[in-house]
């Protein structure tokens, strides 16, 4: 979906009427054809008459090689200089299809400033308009953001006419250039506009922002070299990494309201670039939060380093996220399950094949996703008997996959699902054991038989109090992610491919068996009875009770805070978030209670902001 503005307009209504001051981009075709139709036509001449049979077909299109077209001065003047009623507000029509925004702006003449020394000049502008030309057929968030930049540009403008009456003398420079032009001879002529753009700085300040716009979505103009404008076209500067199909708007804003204390920032552009391209007046918490920036480092890690707080964190990881300089992953650790993206480009004549042979001299592009193809964790990638530097290299070349979206995360995901047949304790299937369909904390390639745990890395930070998990978010958790040995299997595929008696090795081979006939009711706590009823079935909590760890009332009552996450729809470090555990912690419940619980993994589409793509 192209973006692009077809063109910019300014238009000034005043005492002496409404004139149309500068329109970019502008041929010099048009204006002479325009220029011709308001020229006094010669009463001599003789005038040729069509026949009565030919009517002139309707025009239903005002866009000619990507340009507005179809719409003379003196049209576009009447359209846009509104009534004093309109002022203020957004300024939206639609003509065939072209579709005209803007937000006009009215101006108090007892606001403008003088000098004393000066002589006070009066303004003659009641009201202007910035209008920005669009496709018809564009979304509407595309034409509110560009509502967006009109209001910022007129904001300023006013500010610096009331300061210097900036726009009453860039007005008289544009009227005095349509003048000359008009009285040019026929073998003379050019276009008024182009004179403009030679003579007025305000003209070359619209100018910069259509090509701005054009070129890159970003616009920085610093307008009378005084205030400074600056603006972002998401649907321009959002694109997919892998494939650059535009990105979901709506979805990126629903991803930065996601942020977690666990999440981290990993930036699209260098340290040093990102550094010069700030303002002179750019927020120091801002320079602050990317010096210390790592994409090892939790966002709770960083708002330590930098002296900031947590949602002065968020705030400006999601500034740096909506202006494409950064991207929201999870911090990098061992742990972490990556595959490669279902969008990524893996044709050999790719683009990225090149970058990344200069990025990694002797590394091929191909062969490192080949890795990735299915799920494998960073450990069994950087293996410990390789040199320091090797490993540096990989982790480099994870980075550099991960920054152009051709790799994504897998998270774990539980299900609580006991077996249906009640009689004689927990049913079995083929010999089978419910449980989980992989080794809890198992990679992609790990063995079936395989029965150890993981454990936490020397990263984990100590949790803080306890706090209910109904509570809004803090930080206190481990940014780590635990894996399965089925990384792509759906969770229904998941239920209906019960795990071996091996699997999820037991760490609590010491509790007595369950007694015959346990039921909820003999449950000491009321309070693990309120929890278990509040959250579970009928049946699901039979079955929780004739799990042997269920004895237990430690576990029982680690169980019941636990058991409203066991629906598929949060991971591992969502859990250890909301009711404040260590990752050993939860690992062990889990194990304990694997007879009724599922595992399954697939990526957290809260955070894949640049592939919803529209």
């Amino acid at each position: 979906m192209d973006v692009n503005p077809l063109g910019i307009i300014l238009v000034k209504n005043g005492s002496r009427g409404d004139r149309l001051l500068f329109r970019y981009p502008f041929s010099g075709e048009a204006a002479l054809e325009t220029k011709s139709k308001n020229k006094r036509r010669n009463p001599y001449s003789l005038i040729e008459e069509s026949p009565a049979t030919t009517t002139p077909l309707p025009q239903t299109s005002n866009i000619m090689n990507g340009k507005l077209a179809g719409f003379s001065d003196k049209v576009m003047s009447n359209l846009f200089a509104v009534k004093s009623e309109l002022c203020d507000k957004k300024f939206e029509l639609k003509v065939n299809d072209v579709r005209f925004v803007g937000h006009p702006v009215r101006l108090n003449p007892h606001e403008i400033q003088v000098r004393p020394q000066e002589k006070r000049r009066t303004s003659t502008i009641i009201l202007f308009n910035i209008v920005f030309a669009l496709k018809a057929t564009l979304n509407h968030d595309v034409v509110n953001c560009y509502h967006d930049l009109s209001m910022r540009l007129g904001l300023a403008l006013r500010h610096e006419e009331y300061r210097c009456q900036f726009l009453s003398s860039e007005a008289k420079i544009m009227l005095t250039a349509h003048d000359e032009a008009s009285q040019l001879p026929e073998d003379g002529q050019v276009s008024p506009f182009q004179l403009i753009l030679e003579r007025s700085l305000l003209a070359q300040h619209l100018a910069q922002v259509h090509e701005e716009l054009c070129r890159s979505g970003i616009v920085q103009v610093r307008l009378n070299k005084w205030i400074e404008v600056s603006f972002c076209l998401p649907q321009k500067v959002h694109r997919s990494l892998a494939t650059g199909h535009p990105v979901n708007y709506e979805g990126l804003l629903k991803g930065l309201q996601s942020l977690k204390p666990y999440h981290t920032l990993l930036l699209l552009v260098e340290r040093s670039e990102l550094l010069r391209s700030l303002s002179a007046d750019a927020s120091p918490a801002l320079r602050r939060l990317l010096y210390v920036e790592s994409p090892l480092c939790p966002f709770y890690t960083l708002a330590a380093d930098a002296d900031l707080t947590l949602p002065q964190v968020f705030m400006l990881a999601g500034h740096l996220v909506y202006w494409g300089k950064a991207t929201v992953i999870y911090p990098l650790c061992n742990t972490n399950v990556y595959v490669l993206a279902p969008n990524a480009p893996t044709a050999i004549n790719s683009p990225l094949t090149e970058r990344f042979s200069e990025q990694f001299p002797g590394s091929s592009l191909h062969r490192a996703l080949a890795e990735f193809s299915l799920p494998s964790s960073l450990s069994d990638k950087c293996h410990p008997m390789n040199f320091a530097q090797h490993q540096q290299e990989q982790v480099q070349q994870v980075l550099w996959l991960l920054r152009h979206g051709l790799l994504q995360q897998l998270h774990t995901y539980i299900y609580l699902a006991p077996p249906i047949t009640l009689d004689g304790g927990i049913t079995r299937s083929s010999g089978r054991d419910f449980g989980g369909t992989g080794q809890l904390g198992s990679h992609g390639t790990s063995s079936p038989a395989s029965t150890s745990i993981p454990t936490p890395t020397v990263h984990e930070p100590p949790p803080l109090t306890h706090d209910p998990p109904s509570l809004a978010p803090h930080p206190h958790i481990h940014h780590h992610n635990d894996t399965t040995r089925d990384a792509l299997h759906h969770a229904v595929a998941q239920l209906s491919q019960p795990a071996s008696e091996s699997d999820l090795g037991s760490v609590c081979s010491d509790e007595r068996s369950p007694s015959p006939g346990v039921s909820i009711s003999t449950i000491p706590d009321d309070s693990v009875r309120r929890q278990l009823d509040t959250f579970l079935s009928v049946t699901e909590k039979e079955m929780v009770m004739k799990v042997e760890a269920a004895q237990n009332p430690e576990d029982l009552k680690l169980f019941s805070k636990l058991c409203m996450f066991f629906r598929g729809k949060h991971h591992l470090e969502e859990m250890m978030y909301r009711v404040n555990l260590r990752r050993s912690q939860l690992l062990q419940i889990i194990d304990k209670f694997r007879q009724v619980l599922y595992t399954c993994q697939h990526p957290d589409e809260s955070l894949n902001l640049t592939d919803q793509t529209i």
